[in-house]
């Protein structure tokens, strides 16, 4: 068994080593992830910037909406991060390297472990470029080095749980086109958590699809962490619902794997 977890290790490990090349070495691929939060992050917080003077809108106690926005801005760099992932691998499948891994004696399961396992550094580092930008425009991290790298921890984690929702329908339906038309039907979901404004600037409907959204669990997990100090039952929250989340889409996506090259 030990032999066995090694073996698996050590193939998805330089299986993941090429993915992450393969990610970086096309400067889109980083640079349209962040365009989008970053021209967010900027635009809104001056756009928006008296918003909090509202009745009922909590900016963490820092009296700015850029502080509150900035959480929800790396998330949903998160978010844009996995959102095309299984793109990816279908390319590899028209082109034939996965048959070319298939041929050889390495375990199938380790060919899905690396395209999956790189997403928690890519997530994390996207988010963490955004962090910085944050920074860079005034944001705050209350809790310091520490607080920063537990954001890139949760914002990698949720990458791999939420990569789910690509790689499923591309093994099903083994295009690019139809895995990126069903990837924008997700976006909805980013834009109904507290990225922008807190539940109770919601209508009732937005305030009960927000409270079993993950993405929200994510940001309130986060938003302590830069304005006002570790809030660890949020932050437990979001670990639950990111294991939650992970175990039920990445256990799809297994499934569709296993259909995919069967």
């Amino acid at each position: 068994m030990t032999a066995v977890i090694g073996d698996l290790i050590y193939e998805s490990w330089y299986l993941g080593l090429r993915t992450l090349r393969r990610f970086y070495r096309v400067p889109a691929n980083w640079i349209g992830i962040i365009a989008f939060p970053l021209i967010q992050l900027f635009v809104f917080s001056q756009l928006f910037k008296d918003i909090i003077q509202l009745p009922g809108f909590r900016a963490g106690g820092s009296g700015s909406y850029l502080a509150y926005l900035a959480p929800g801005q790396i998330a949903f760099t998160a978010f844009f991060a996995v959102a095309w992932s299984g793109s990816s691998i279908l390319v590899e499948y028209r082109n034939g390297y996965m048959d070319k891994l298939r041929a050889t004696p390495i375990r199938r399961v380790s060919i899905l472990f690396g395209e999956l396992a790189p997403l928690f550094l890519e997530s994390a580092v996207m988010a963490g470029g955004i962090l910085a930008l944050s920074i860079v425009l005034g944001a705050t991290i209350r809790t310091g080095v520490l607080g920063a790298a537990l954001i890139l921890v949760l914002a990698g984690l949720f990458g791999m749980a939420w990569a789910g929702t690509s790689f499923v329908p591309a093994f099903l339906t083994k295009s690019e086109q139809a895995t990126g038309t069903l990837s924008l039907l997700f976006f909805p979901i980013a834009f109904m958590s507290t990225a922008f404004v807190p539940p109770a600037l919601m209508p009732g409907w937005l305030q009960t699809v927000n409270a079993w959204n993950p993405i929200t669990f994510l940001i309130e997990a986060i938003r302590p962490l830069m304005v006002s100090g570790y809030d660890w039952a949020a932050i437990g929250k979001a670990l639950l619902a990111l294991g939650i989340l992970g175990t039920v889409l990445q256990s799809a996506t297994l499934w569709a794997f296993r259909r995919l090259t069967a």
